[in-house]
């Protein structure tokens, strides 16, 4: 597990506890929302090869958060780098 997380960066409010699944596009972790307590999952989608897929993929998800359904996973918060260089995964 370590090796997988090592640069898996979920931000400050979130404390990784196990990774639960991989695939092709990334890696789903569990952890804690420190500020609720609450359980949840995070998906890392792995580096893309162009910013500009990493914006796409940004857009569609901030457009996933709008949707409230029993089928849909809901989309708590996205973790964004700084700065547009870094700007590499989601």
């Amino acid at each position: 597990m370590a090796a997988r997380l090592e640069n898996f960066n979920a931000g400050d409010d979130y404390k990784i506890v196990d990774v639960i699944g991989e695939g092709a596009y990334g890696v789903v972790c569990s952890a804690i929302q420190q500020s609720t307590g609450r359980k949840v999952a995070i998906k890392r989608i792995l580096p893309f090869d162009h910013a500009m897929f990493c914006l796409r993929t940004l857009r569609e998800i901030k457009l996933l958060k709008y949707f409230q359904h029993e089928n849909i996973v809901s989309i708590l918060d996205i973790v964004k780098p700084a700065t547009l260089e870094d700007f590499t995964e989601v």
